[in-house]
């Protein structure tokens, strides 16, 4: 039996191994590597049942030995691939959003068009949501901003986002803003009507206030009012079918970028507006991004 004491104790080790997969399960909230673990405990049960066999004298005692050895280091390489393989999410995970009260941060806002118009289903809304909320995340992280380490907040028609202090400002505009355009533009040309998306966009930046409830405080009404406002709304109507979007920049935000010179950035192609809603009364820059769709091609 001295050949079996020392693969018990390899064994042993062996079982050690499902560990690091619960814990990866747990962090990356994976259910395949929970089903790994089952089906590795129903394979350290047959190495048992094995040792069992040794035991009544049924089996090889040589044959079983070696059965459990190789197993062992089997399940044992199993888990360090897996673990190599998912090394990256592990030990590197996506950054989480990253924004606290008292932070300057940009904010955009975007409101679909005639989202809730007669003839619409719930359906419709569901892809409609869908598709732009895809479009806007990969025109996001096509300006070098982390979709993932954004706070965002569903408005039912559109979304705010709250973008860290750590990403320049001007990646709110180029290429943002013309990648976004580009993509609605080509989406519509094969989209049925009713799926058709044009949106308004607005855009600040200031001190973020976060409550229970999400982001609040003066950058955030003013943000709501650029978005609402009249001019914003009467840009889209006026602006050629093709023009799936218009921009609202509020004018302290215009000004921060102008005074960066972010590279590639036309401030000239932008006209300033009074934008008059509610309570508010304040200058903004009016854009209609040109959607190239050629260069998406």
């Amino acid at each position: 039996m001295s050949l079996w004491y020392f693969v018990v104790v390899l064994g042993s080790l062996g079982m050690l191994s499902p560990l690091p997969f619960v814990h990866a399960a747990l962090r990356l909230r994976r259910a395949f590597l929970l089903v790994y673990v089952l089906l590795y405990g129903v394979a350290v049960l047959g190495l048992f049942y094995l040792l069992a066999l040794s035991g009544t004298g049924e089996a090889d005692e040589t044959v079983l030995a070696v059965s459990w050895f190789f197993g062992t280091i089997l399940l044992i390489a199993v888990a360090c691939v897996h673990l190599a393989v998912l090394r990256k999410k592990i030990l590197y995970p996506p950054r989480g959003a990253w924004v606290e009260t008292g932070m300057h941060c940009g904010l955009f806002s975007i409101d679909i068009a005639g989202f809730g118009q007669v003839g619409r289903s719930s359906d419709i809304f569901v892809q409609v949501r869908r598709m732009l909320f895809g479009l806007l995340a990969g025109a996001f992280e096509a300006s070098g901003i982390d979709w993932d380490a954004c706070l965002k907040r569903d408005t039912g028609d559109g979304m705010i986002v709250v973008v860290p202090p750590h990403f320049p400002k001007f990646r709110l505009l180029l290429p943002l803003l013309s990648q976004l355009a580009a993509e609605l533009a080509r989406y519509n040309v094969v989209a049925e009507p009713a799926l058709r998306i044009r949106v308004r966009v607005a855009i600040h930046a200031g001190e973020v206030t976060l409550d229970e409830y999400g982001v609040t405080g003066r950058p955030k009404v003013l943000l709501a009012r650029l978005l609402d406002s009249r001019v914003l709304r009467d840009a889209l109507v006026d602006a050629p079918e093709d023009s799936p979007v218009v921009v609202l920049v509020s004018d302290r935000f215009h000004e921060d970028v102008q005074d960066q010179g972010g590279p590639g950035l036309d401030t000239m192609s932008y006209r300033q507006v009074l934008v008059t809603e509610k309570e508010t009364e304040v200058l903004a820059w009016l854009h209609v991004p040109t959607p190239v769709i050629r260069r998406l091609r």
